[in-house]
């Protein structure tokens, strides 16, 4: 049985150039995280604001959000300040603590910010991967992630002790990106604050700028796209403003022939588009991914059943191939956004678990690992090609047994 996948790598610069019609995919999402996943600025405002009312006087705001938020130290010390406004002797432990308490209190159970979730989602559904880079430390962030259900969305979580340096200068992003293992050109930023802003641009990002009631208060900030809220523009209209128009979605009827001509172009042989056209008939397609781009069909994947002996109550999964690109727009990152969010859809329909057969230093980016490391042994070799990725962690723990695809594979000679 020969190869069931072929994928393409990350875009090329070359490939970008030999195709008249590419435009241009992302690959990943960095987001700042206070105030734009989450507006913590806001009760910590009015903490001040009360306090500052109880003595008669008017908190310094726009003083305060210029030298303290976004700000790598804040150079603004509000209880100093009320002290010098007053003229009175304050407590100033006993008060710093009761602010402590109170913010740390009004924070708790703070929501996301308007269209965070949904942009969230939304990437997951599009193959795009996600990412935070913040000045704050991961207790705080990681804490707050955990809370929300948004922690497992996240590919990696970069904060203040993971860089030398913090906003505005490039640090966290640049260890993002690295961390992501992609070039500035492959990801979108996502800030509040124009030193937030500087930090992104100075790694090379573009940057969606999209500041809350307190950052407006700057005045508009240096990015490449401004929104008052994620919620005013869908994930994929705004990555269609930077000209990623790929679309990711099950096959349509109207997907047919492209489907073909992709699977025949991409093996140089009928086979698989042959298989593909078989299992649909029989009723053995569970999923069939497609990527448009430039008008058609450029990328498909499949997702057939799979048979493990002996059977594993509730463990059901899904064998992952063919998955073809069409020869000219062969890296240039489709082929892994298209892998991702195959592997989002089905792992949304319930499956445990997937298995394929390929090169082990390509799918090893997207966490397979050789099925013998699960315990797993198949009818198509024990080496390295015989891989398998987890859906949903601990499926395969106690799991022993031989997986076999559907017999179509053989039936047209894959």
């Amino acid at each position: 049985m020969g190869q069931f996948a072929r994928s393409s790598g990350s875009s090329s610069p070359l490939a970008i150039h030999s195709h008249p019609s590419w435009r241009h995919v992302f690959q990943a999402l960095i987001f700042d995280f206070d105030g734009l996943i989450l507006d913590t600025e806001t009760p910590e405002v009015q903490i001040w604001q009360e306090l500052y009312a109880r003595y008669g006087q008017e908190f310094p705001l726009d003083e305060w959000v210029r030298t303290v938020v976004g700000a790598t130290i804040a150079n603004l010390d509000p209880l100093a300040q009320l002290e010098r406004l007053t003229g009175l002797p304050l407590d100033r432990q006993a008060l710093h603590e009761q602010v402590q308490r109170t913010r740390l209190d009004m924070q708790s159970d703070l929501p996301p910010l308007p269209g965070v979730a949904e942009y969230l989602d939304s990437a997951r559904l599009l193959g795009l991967r996600l990412a935070v880079a913040s000045s704050s430390p991961h207790g705080w962030v990681d804490g707050h992630l955990r809370r929300l259900g948004f922690y497992d969305l996240f590919d990696t979580v970069i904060c203040r002790e993971d860089a030398p340096r913090l906003k505005p200068d490039p640090d966290l992003f640049l260890a993002a990106l690295s961390a992501l293992h992609l070039r500035a050109d492959q990801a979108l930023a996502f800030e509040d604050s124009p030193n937030g802003v500087k930090a992104a641009s100075a790694a090379g990002l573009r940057v969606v700028g999209v500041p809350n009631s307190i950052t407006a208060r700057l005045g508009p900030l240096p990015a490449d796209l401004l929104l008052a809220s994620l919620s005013d523009l869908p994930l994929p209209g705004l990555l269609g403003h930077f000209g990623d128009s790929l679309a990711l979605h099950p096959e349509t009827p109207d997907d047919l022939p492209g489907i073909r001509a992709v699977e025949e172009a991409a093996f140089s042989r009928h086979n698989e588009a042959d298989l593909v056209d078989l299992a649909r008939r029989r009723g053995k397609s569970v999923l069939s991914m497609v990527a448009i781009q430039a008008g058609g069909v450029v990328g498909h994947a499949l997702f057939t059943p799979v048979s493990l002996d002996p059977p594993s109550s509730g463990c059901r999964g899904l064998g992952l191939g063919p998955i073809a690109i069409l020869p000219e727009f062969q890296r240039t990152g489709i082929g892994s956004r298209l892998m991702r969010a195959g592997l989002e859809h089905v792992r949304r329909l319930g499956y445990g678990f997937v298995i394929l057969l390929g090169n082990p230093a390509y799918y090893s980016r997207f966490g397979f690992t050789p099925g013998r490391l699960f315990g797993l042994s198949s009818d198509y070799g024990e080496g390295d090609e015989f891989q398998a990725l987890e859906l949903r962690p601990g499926t395969l723990a106690g799991v022993r047994g031989r997986l076999k695809y559907i017999p179509e594979f053989e039936e047209t000679g894959c």
